[in-house]
């Protein structure tokens, strides 16, 4: 009978699928984050097969080949994420066929992960590209833009570069580096990726209300106005504008374009233009100076004292203490507690 040898890097990988599959079944309620339950699958697969090739028990080597397929789940993952994508459509098929014909080519171990590293790149390029993009939209749809944007997963998504490259210059060195550096670089690799795959675990759960569906609207086209143009772009931003002030609309948290075209009676792709023409600034910006002035005006007539800068700021229609300061600070110039200062100074 063969005698299996056990390596601290079995428990870890263990470990590592006993997590992605309890992962998988506690995100598997979330429809938009189902994509992520394909890649926490996906990565369980792997684990258990780096097990059975790791301790002997498999005599085709099949893990190389997956490593083709990482760029393309972590792809499709922020596609879905950001809306861009359904679940699941036949064309994604397509991006999969690489790695099936690299499953005859696997003892090429070292040449298929030099192409999987690189593929893995690409896709995750591509992958932060449509995070930017995603992010731009938000700041023309939405006021609370800050809060929906997933930097998180941008993180992640250099986190698992930084692995990638790691792993490749691993894989590269492997023919002359001793076998206890050689086991001791594979285990910590093992350890960062399953601490990456927890960092998305732990935000996917804490950041779940950010995958409910965002309608966003074309980004405003640069184009040159002419006179009319200007002059319709401003009787529809002094329509939208009287209407905010009035009723304090910059003082709910997560107003949007489309709650204002329902209101108006205008599109939001006309009221974004008319915004961006007449201001310079998106949606979210606009907003903001809104809710920046309101708390100005509230610390300055405030003379009692009688709330806190964050119980303004939320008053004003901020949602998180982080984006006030930081929008505050950029507005004005100074912090709110020193604007607050500098206003008590003035009062006196």
């Amino acid at each position: 009978m063969q005698s299996i040898t056990l390596f601290p890097v079995h428990l870890v990988q263990s470990i590592f699928l006993f997590q992605m599959l309890f992962g998988a079944l506690l995100i598997n309620s979330q429809k938009q984050s189902r994509s992520l339950v394909l890649l926490f699958v996906f990565q369980g697969c792997v684990c258990a097969f780096n097990l059975l090739e790791g301790l002997g028990l498999s005599d085709y080597l099949i893990t190389p080949a997956f490593t083709l397929l990482y760029g393309p789940m972590i792809y499709f993952f922020t596609l879905s994420i950001t809306g861009k994508q359904p679940f699941i459509t036949s064309h994604y098929a397509v991006h999969l066929i690489p790695a099936a014909i690299s499953l005859a080519f696997t003892h090429y171990t070292q040449e298929i992960i030099l192409l999987g590293s690189l593929s893995q790149l690409g896709y995750f390029y591509f992958a932060y590209g449509t995070l930017k993009g995603y992010h731009k939209q938000l700041m023309h749809a939405r006021s609370d833009a800050e809060s929906l944007k997933l930097k998180w997963l941008i993180k992640a998504l250099f986190i698992f570069a930084i692995i990638v490259v790691f792993d490749l210059l691993r894989m590269n060195v492997q023919p002359i580096t001793p076998l206890d550096l050689k086991m001791h670089w594979y285990l910590l690799n093992e350890i960062l990726l399953l601490l990456m795959f927890s960092f998305l675990l732990f935000h996917t759960i804490k950041n779940s209300f950010q995958f409910e569906p965002v309608t966003l609207p074309e980004e405003p086209e640069a184009e040159q106005a002419d006179s009319s143009d200007e002059q319709l772009a401003q009787q529809i931003f002094s329509t939208i504008d009287s209407l905010i002030i009035n009723e304090s609309l910059y003082r709910q948290p997560r107003l949007s374009l489309n709650d204002l075209a329902n209101q108006t009676g205008l599109g939001s792709k006309e009221i974004s233009w008319a915004i961006n023409s007449t201001t310079g600034n998106n949606f979210c910006e606009y907003i903001n100076q809104h809710r920046v002035n309101d708390v100005k005006r509230e610390i300055e007539q405030d003379s009692s004292q009688k709330l806190s800068l964050i119980e303004l700021a939320f008053q004003a229609g901020f949602n998180s203490k982080s984006t006030f300061n930081a929008v505050f600070k950029k507005e004005t110039g100074l912090t709110p507690s020193q604007f607050k200062k500098q206003a008590l100074k003035t009062c006196s």
